[in-house]
């Protein structure tokens, strides 16, 4: 019954969804028992499908800490590209107050050049965009942990106190697969988290966290499928091919999920692909869907979380 509360609910709202249909789904996560409740920070669909509704991101925190009450939330991940550092540590303090500390940050480099193209934003290198994200952590990380800050950088600069003060640091995820996001973790975060499939180094990845000597945790954010039944398994497997448009065998399509790192399994099994998982030392997961309206899914989800 208690493993649920490290476990999340992940939504893609800038595939087609409607702030009130986030909104609902946030509720639902909280009263179905998850802990967690993260949502993407991106400002156009990454499907590249065109005439979208794509709310964003920060502006639909602010509406989830009123419209919640116990649920932890928050962007997963804000990429450093689209806002000042010091003015994103400034909003997520906001929010963090509005929501009575239960605000999680996540941060990541950034990724998808369309969407910053597209609204104007520079899209550096990748070299350059790990330097501004090394930067922008050096400026975040005294902001939310300590309400104040004074740094001067290649990038970015800030010399300032937080308004609202603070009342308790804000937690701070750092997500990515390489070893400059454990890195950085070591040294600014709270949390590592990696997205679907297992990294190959993963053991080697999770050796430097525990070597830092520092209590951080591990957790893994990632797609699944879930039924009560192998036929019902395959039924909710056609039905993520329709979505996608893809034609081939039921069957080898969700080996192919698997090998990208959904877990896809009957609720009597699903328990098994997760503690596998637990056992290489993954703390908390996120579990990432497509059809958030789809409350059934997730309500079997939440069952099989409990019983484990």
């Amino acid at each position: 019954m208690d493993f649920i509360r490290d476990c999340g609910v992940m939504v893609e709202p800038q595939e087609g969804m409607a702030v009130e249909e986030l909104l609902d789904v946030a509720a639902f996560a909280e009263k179905t028992g998850f802990g967690y409740f993260f949502r993407s920070d991106h400002i156009l669909p990454t499907t590249r499908t065109k005439g979208l509704d794509s709310p964003e991101c920060w502006t639909t925190l602010g509406a989830i800490a009123g419209r919640t009450r116990k649920i932890k939330f928050g962007p997963m991940v804000s990429p450093i590209g689209f806002r000042n550092p010091a003015l994103l540590a400034r909003m997520a303090c906001t929010v963090n107050s509005l929501a009575h500390g239960r605000l999680h940050l996540g941060l990541g480099a950034g990724w998808y050049e369309d969407e910053y193209l597209a609204h104007g934003i520079e899209f550096p290198d990748v070299k350059t965009r790990l330097r501004q994200f090394r930067e922008s952590l050096r400026i975040i990380r005294p902001l939310t942990q300590a309400g104040r800050v004074d740094f001067d950088g290649k990038f970015f600069s800030a010399h300032l106190e937080t308004l609202p003060k603070l009342k308790e640091r804000i937690h701070l995820i750092i997500g990515g697969r390489a070893t400059s996001a454990v890195r950085n973790t070591v040294d600014f975060g709270d949390e590592w988290n990696y997205f679907s499939a297992v990294p190959d180094d993963f053991d080697r990845l999770k050796a430097t966290i525990d070597a830092s000597g520092r209590h951080l945790v591990v957790s893994r954010m990632g797609s699944f499928v879930i039924a009560g039944n192998a036929s019902q398994l395959k039924s909710r497997v056609r039905r993520d091919m329709r979505r996608k448009g893809v034609s081939k065998d039921e069957d080898a399509y969700a080996r192919d999920l698997r090998k990208s790192g959904w877990l896809v399994a009957t609720e009597g099994d699903f328990p098994e692909s997760v503690n596998k998982l637990r056992e290489r030392g993954v703390e908390k997961f996120y579990f990432q869907t497509w059809e958030p309206e789809d409350k059934e899914h997730l309500g079997l989800l939440a069952r099989t979380l409990k019983g484990m």
